[in-house]
């Protein structure tokens, strides 16, 4: 449908007044410099899995990123290269993640009072019942009981239609809309699981000015199209965005992507190209007339909603806390879907092969085999959630450390101790080792450690297993290692000390003690920012995840665990994390001190002792945080 004159007066009169400043931003993106501030650039290139010490060098000017980038793992060095403009290219994985979050994009069908089609716009899913468009696609509770959303209106390889899925809106479920911020939440009816969803995301570190951005749309109405980052963020208001991106009428309502496929933005409106008179102009230059279609029109720039401003007016509403909103503001990353591609596993494909004249083949087959530690222990009916037996086993666990009331001395100590007794080390696997009945608490069930969530251990093992298996065949595919997909298919899990300060080496990888059950979108938010504790986080506007600015994160719940977590790591592996100073130990024994471990924490570290052979002596001493120098275990 055409964008209401208001809407698009609205947003000419924004790009307008900021034309000075985005002026001056252009012009300095056009001579490689850096078009948004040191704090935002070092806070988007430790989400993209850049050391912190290395983005804040970057952002700060201090190094080149041709000095930087060889010291970097391949993921993080293609994603700086990107980010600066350096490298265009994308791994094939990116067109996998391209195709998972079209299957969220849907054609929203406006129909009249007869049924009869009047327009079109584009919707997505936001979380599996849950569809965002426009309030000037979809105004009304009446618009949206009359309107449909076709899912997979697109064109195969071939050229040919796909076969769509069209469900019907369910405004009665639920319906909110805010014309001020053109946006409109919407229930959907019927089964939506074949999509997947988008979810909203509130880290503030998304998007920097100058990089590129990517659209699904469906542009008049016609079958989905993909606008893939020909597109520049070039200025950022506080409820908008300003990008170059390829729109057309129809497109309204859709998704606004940066490299990772994160929604960044609700698309809703376009800057037309202007006379000096003021007049709106035709592509062929002539003014255009009353009652032009948008199609003729010369459009210069385009205008998104902020997701992270959608998130904060939603959370001010009363329906906030209704099941659907609760949902969608805690709704992780969706599995992506485990469609297969070629030979079934199981099968082998041989190729031609010619027998012998007595019937018989020679098969030349290579078997590799990947051997892995047994299986952290998983409870049977009989075994209690709190061993009986640990108590004693603590106490000879410490029984020979030798006495010392210096604290660097009972640091040496127990750093030794720890690294002699993990005797089996764990290969990273969450869905193997900590879901089953590490991480699981009293109730059976398992809580994110940022958010507080509650998942079964079914739900999160499933999900990493599709995501495993999504990883396994791309790599195969590809002739990659399936660690270099992660990011694109993430685990629900949480390394407290994240993969890349310690390059995602073995054994701190997959040591048990220092990993925790967390959603993808809780992690992406944290990234690979430092702990901090904020003076008005009690006050201040966070997501359910916790806080995050620049270089600093907070999270909303598992302050303790997550501190005695770090404070064992700089323990077991001393000189590793440069990434903290003496004022981030003081943070880290506040938070230990103030959330005591409970049984959850005690029953996690006599089933890790089991399982890898080492403790947490946190857990089991509180008390000894006061008696070390962990100033001792920080790298220079």
């Amino acid at each position: 449908m055409d964008t209401p004159s208001q809407v698009v007066q609205e947003t000419q009169a924004r790009f307008a007044l900021r034309q000075s400043q985005r002026r001056a931003r252009l012009e300095g993106l056009t001579f490689g410099e850096v078009a948004d501030s040191p704090e935002r650039l070092a806070a988007r290139l430790t989400r993209l899995h850049v050391p912190l010490p290395d983005a804040q060098a970057l952002a700060r000017g201090e190094e080149a990123p041709a000095d930087v980038a060889p010291r970097l793992p391949p993921e993080a060095r293609g994603n700086l290269e990107r980010l600066l403009g350096a490298n265009d290219l994308v791994g094939v994985a990116y067109l996998e993640q391209a195709r998972a979050a079209a299957n969220a994009v849907a054609r929203i069908v406006l129909r009249g009072a007869q049924g009869r089609t009047v327009g079109y716009g584009t919707g997505w899913l936001c979380s599996p019942q849950v569809i965002v468009t426009n309030n000037h696609v979809l105004g009304t509770a009446e618009d949206a009981r009359a309107a449909q959303a076709e899912f997979w209106y697109e064109l195969r390889m071939d050229g040919t239609l796909r076969e769509r899925v069209t469900l019907p809106l369910a405004p009665e479920t639920l319906f909110i809309t805010n014309e001020a911020l053109d946006y409109t939440l919407v229930a959907v009816a019927g089964d939506t699981a074949a999509f997947g969803w988008l979810p909203l995301l509130d880290a503030p570190d998304k998007h920097v000015i100058g990089e590129a951005l990517s659209i699904i749309q469906h542009p008049s109405g016609e079958p989905k199209q993909v606008a893939l980052r020909e597109n520049r963020l070039v200025d950022r208001l506080p409820d908008f965005l300003h990008y170059e991106t390829d729109t057309a009428p129809g497109s309204s309502g859709s998704p606004v992507f940066n490299d990772a496929w994160e929604v960044v933005a609700l698309h809703h409106s376009g800057v037309p190209r202007t006379d000096a008179q003021g007049r709106v102009l035709r592509r062929d230059g002539r003014p255009a007339a009353p009652g032009d279609p948008d199609t003729v029109i010369d459009w210069i720039a385009n205008e998104g909603v902020r997701v992270s401003r959608i998130l904060q007016d939603l959370r001010g509403r009363p329906e906030a806390q209704t099941p659907l909103i609760r949902d969608l503001l805690n709704a992780p990353r969706p599995a992506p879907p485990t469609e297969r591609a070629g030979p079934a596993a199981g099968t082998l494909n041989l190729g031609t092969v010619t027998p012998t004249p007595d019937g018989t083949v020679t098969l030349p087959i290579t078997l590799k085999l990947r051997v892995a530690p047994s299986a952290a222990p998983v409870p049977d009916e009989a075994q209690p959630y709190l061993d009986p037996a640990d108590a004693a086993q603590a106490a000879a666990y410490y029984g020979d450390l030798p006495d010392s009331s210096l604290p660097a001395e009972r640091f040496s100590a127990l750093s030794a101790l720890l690294t002699r007794t993990h005797t089996r080390p764990r290969r990273y696997n969450p869905a193997r080792e900590l879901y089953p009945w590490v991480d699981l608490w009293p109730d059976g069930q398992i809580r994110s450690l940022y958010s507080g969530r509650v998942h079964s251990p079914a739900e999160l093992i499933a999900a990493d297993q599709a995501a495993e298996d999504r990883r396994t065949r791309l790599a195969a595919q590809e002739g990659l290692h399936p660690d270099t997909l992660e990011a694109a298919f993430p685990y629900n899990c949480e390394h407290v000390v994240p993969q890349s300060w310690f390059g995602a080496r073995e054994p701190m990888r997959g040591d048990l003690h220092h990993l925790f059950a967390c959603e993808p979108d809780c992690n992406s938010f944290r990234g690979n920012t430092p702990y901090f504790d904020f003076p008005d986080f009690g006050e201040a506007l966070r997501s359910e995840c916790g806080r995050r600015e620049p270089g600093e994160f907070e999270p909303a719940a598992g302050k303790g665990a997550a501190a005695r977590a770090t404070l064992y790591f700089l323990l077991r592996y001393p000189g590793v994390v440069r990434q903290y100073a003496p004022r981030h130990l003081a943070t880290l024994l506040a938070w230990h001190a103030a959330q005591p471990p409970g049984d959850w924490e005690r029953h996690r570290n006599a089933t890790i002792f089991a399982a890898q052979g080492n403790r947490n002596p946190l857990i089991d001493h509180p008390e000894w945080a006061a008696e070390l120098d962990f100033a001792a275990g920080l790298g220079g």
